[in-house]
């Protein structure tokens, strides 16, 4: 007999039916107030193993066959940020283009990406990956197969190349100027797969999460967009990053060790958003 999406406690659960109304698939079912709630038969194969479920559940009563409950820390509400401070840390956080020579450890990009893991992905399918070229010899490397693209698409004179003035990133770094990689000791990709439900959109939600929480430990980072121009017209780089055929690589970072440290937050303008009581051109 197959084992079931998941099981109720009867001793600790409260019946509160919050289970139910937290599952995004409607597979947990509560046929009445006093009932012990139940998975939807036939269905398992429909779970996105969200967890909410069981981190809904305020006595620890489901257990989900999936999902080790000892997978399921508690919620320290004490370490959570308060608006201000979350603010402040968002508000200093800075697109970094020069940076130390020396490599970030591998401890720190492992704690880096622990907390990343916990972005969110389309029906939760989680399927970044990350490639990290470590120390800036890799760095470099890729940076003279990025130039060469570069110069084809100049001596081509591609519309692409004139409207990002590819010429000139191809004159400063034959001349030793680092327009690209700005020197960085790393150089971080996000790659998901080609198809899905929403990859490309995945892949920058984690990568801006990656800054973000970069920044907490000390951690400067900036999209790289020479880098994404050429993966993206011209794929097969992808291929000497170790990125296999049927992934795409929508986002890149410099990442390194900020070399200087900035005193002041910088001004932004101000945000522009509507709020509609109704669609536009709908009935009043």
């Amino acid at each position: 007999m197959d084992q079931p999406l998941f099981t109720v406690d009867e001793t600790l659960c409260r019946r509160d039916g919050l289970c139910a109304a937290a599952c995004p698939a409607s597979l947990v079912r509560q046929d009445a107030p006093d009932a012990l709630p139940y998975p939807l038969p036939g269905k398992a194969e429909h779970c996105i193993r969200c967890g909410h479920c069981v981190a809904i559940c305020p006595t620890g009563a489901l257990r989900h066959s999936l999902l080790p409950l000892e997978d399921f820390p508690l919620i320290d509400r004490k370490k959570t940020l308060p608006p201000a401070a979350l603010a402040e840390h968002l508000k200093t956080r800075r697109s970094i283009r020069t940076f130390r020579e020396e490599a970030v450890p591998q401890e720190t990009f492992a704690a880096i990406l622990d907390t990343v893991r916990y972005a969110p992905t389309g029906h939760n399918r989680q399927e970044v990956q990350w490639t990290i070229l470590d120390g800036r010899r890799a760095v470099h490397e890729f940076l003279m197969r990025v130039n060469e693209w570069m110069r084809s698409e100049v001596k081509a004179r591609t519309p692409f190349s004139r409207a990002m003035s590819l010429a000139g990133a191809v004159r400063a770094v034959d001349k030793g100027k680092d327009v690209v990689t700005r020197d960085a000791p790393h150089a971080v990709f996000a790659h998901v797969p080609d198809e899905g439900v929403t990859p490309m959109t995945d892949a920058i939600i984690a990568t801006t999460w990656f800054e973000i929480v970069a920044h907490a430990h000390g951690v400067g980072t900036c999209f790289a967009g020479y880098l994404m121009f050429a993966l993206e017209h011209k794929p097969e780089l992808a291929r000497c990053l170790g990125i296999p055929e049927g992934r795409t690589v929508p986002a890149a970072l410099l990442v390194g060790t900020p070399k200087y440290r900035y005193r002041r937050m910088v001004p932004r303008d101000e945000p522009k958003a509507v709020f509609l009581p109704g669609l536009a051109g709908g009935e009043e």
